[in-house]
């Protein structure tokens, strides 16, 4: 099997399974989708970026109300008046397109090119997911029910057999990967690193809290030195 064959039968499943999970549970009528577009990957990518879920106030299906409030089925940029498809899971977010404005965005590109490693950032060489596929305001707003579909990530992650995993956020990113005595702190309190199988997996506070500003250098300095190990 090709790796698109594998993302699409992935992509039906965790479909399904989401779908399922948010007709039955209300905590969890949640939108959902995966970011980078995965349809657009015909080889294992170097690089996985792992948040821990997406940001937003969307329900999943919701009829438009008087505010024109509506769930991400009622919208039509989405394509599924039928609810989540296999298919339009692979493809990930519509509105990824704008990523460069996303505040996470920028501080991965600078980190990355001052790494001398942005060719990692390639269309084609790297992923972007979540571990929880729901969007939720904040994280600790996920609801629990929601953990119980991280064997779909776990899936996602053994079909992409990324080089690296970079994981936004260490205590339900990169703690949900590997266990916490075993991940080694590089970087205190700002870079930890550890294994997942064949993939080397990194884990930093979340970029969007502006927590990485003032250690670039000295982070992108920790990035080289592992990815030239690594080689």
């Amino acid at each position: 099997m090709t790796i698109q064959d594998k993302l699409k039968d992935w992509a039906k499943d965790t479909a399904a399974a989401y779908h399922k999970l948010a007709n039955e549970n209300e905590a969890c009528n949640r939108a959902f989708y995966t970011q980078s577009d995965l349809s657009k990957l015909n080889k294992y990518p170097e690089l996985l970026i792992l948040g821990i879920n997406p940001k937003g106030n969307c329900k999943y299906d919701y009829p438009i109300d008087e505010n024109g409030y509506m769930g991400q089925i009622q919208n039509e940029k989405w394509g599924i008046p039928n609810g989540m498809t296999g298919e339009n899971l692979l493809k990930g977010n519509p509105f990824e397109c704008d990523k460069c404005n996303w505040p996470i965005w920028n501080p991965i590109k600078i980190l990355f090119e001052k790494a001398g490693a942005l060719d990692m950032l390639a269309e084609g060489n790297h992923a972007y997911s979540n571990m929880v596929l729901y969007e939720t305001p904040c994280e600790k707003d996920i609801p629990e029910k929601a953990w119980s579909l991280l064997s779909q990530t776990y899936a996602l992650i053994d079909i992409l057999q990324p080089k690296y995993i970079l994981c936004l956020g260490k205590k339900n990113t990169m703690e949900r990967l590997i266990a916490k005595d075993s991940c080694e702190e590089v970087l205190p309190g700002m870079l930890y690193k550890g294994q997942y199988k064949q993939s080397t997996v990194l884990g930093l506070p979340h970029p969007s809290r502006n927590a990485w500003s003032k250690h670039y250098e000295v982070l992108a300095h920790e990035l080289r030195k592992i990815i030239e190990l690594s080689k």
